[in-house]
């Protein structure tokens, strides 16, 4: 995919598992319409090269390298030996998060840029992270936003909110992303990326400032319109449980709701499994008594 006279040094590794071919083969082709010059091994790696020596050469002698991470690239050797050389070469590392994933303990306190949303947004960035090659620009941006989107207080909650579900390097993960996040909103994004278990992520995001407004909306409807726990899951209730159920898991609940639905016969046995994802006790006591028959 480079050009054939193209400076070795000037050049981009992209990193990623086969199994997200389609997103990373999409991310060379933008960058590189961008002017970006990309090493990918399925197009610059001749016949006659091995294949390994081939790639260790690309990455000690290219400019930095883009790391394209899911379930499925975090699992691979291949994946994990590109970042470990890398590192040890002392590349600079652009992790492109495309799926929430246990990431490699060397990149934990990287910045991460979150393409699991807009992805024309984690194009620009990651152009904007290769342009920046001192990092200069993002320096400024970054005390800008600091100054206009956070204070102490709001970063000690986010820190004490993930602190419970990643523990002691929730501290370090807050302090890294903050300055680049623009708003305490996509912070929380930020640091949903770091976990892996769909409900607590789910309860996470819906602790953002940005879903608070539903919750309370979510709290507040006439949810004792559902029928007999023990009858069966009728048209509407998957819905009004949804609903009520994303006062504590955010936007994401009515599509757990109608997945959970899927598998349940009753209303009772819908209650119990979403019930379940809901860790903190009196949430899921206040989320029953909610939807209890009046």
């Amino acid at each position: 995919m480079a050009a054939a006279n193209a400076l070795i040094s000037d050049i981009c590794f992209l990193s990623y598992s086969r199994s997200d071919e389609e997103f990373a083969l999409r991310l060379a082709k933008d960058l590189q319409a961008r002017g970006v010059e990309m090493w990918v091994d399925r197009f610059s790696i001749r016949p006659s090269e091995h294949w390994d020596r081939a790639i260790e050469r690309a990455i000690r002698s290219c400019r930095n390298v883009i790391a394209v991470l899911s379930p499925r690239s975090v699992a691979s050797e291949n994946v994990a030996d590109e970042i470990s050389l890398a590192i040890d070469a002392g590349k600079p590392i652009i992790p492109v998060v495309i799926e929430p994933c246990d990431l490699p303990l060397r990149l934990t306190r990287r910045h991460l840029i979150d393409a699991t949303g807009s992805y024309e947004l984690a194009l620009k960035q990651c152009f904007d992270e290769i342009e920046s090659g001192d990092h200069t620009a993002l320096a400024a941006l970054a005390q800008h936003q600091r100054e206009v989107a956070h204070d102490s207080a709001q970063l000690a909650a986010v820190k004490e909110q993930l602190a419970e579900i990643v523990g002691p390097i929730a501290h370090i993960l807050v302090e890294r992303a903050a300055p680049r996040a623009e708003s305490i909103a996509a912070l929380y994004r930020l640091m949903a990326l770091h976990i892996t278990d769909e409900a607590e992520r789910a309860h996470f995001l819906g602790l953002s400032p940005e879903h608070l407004d539903v919750a309370v909306e979510a709290t507040e409807l006439p949810l004792g319109e559902i029928v007999s726990d023990d009858g069966p899951i009728g048209p509407g209730d998957v819905e009004r449980i949804g609903t009520a159920l994303t006062g504590y898991l955010g936007p994401i609940a009515p599509i757990v709701a109608r997945r959970e639905g899927e598998a349940c016969r009753t209303v009772s046995d819908l209650l119990s499994r979403l019930a379940a994802k809901l860790h903190n006790e009196c949430d899921r006591a206040a989320f029953l008594r909610q939807l209890e028959t009046h």
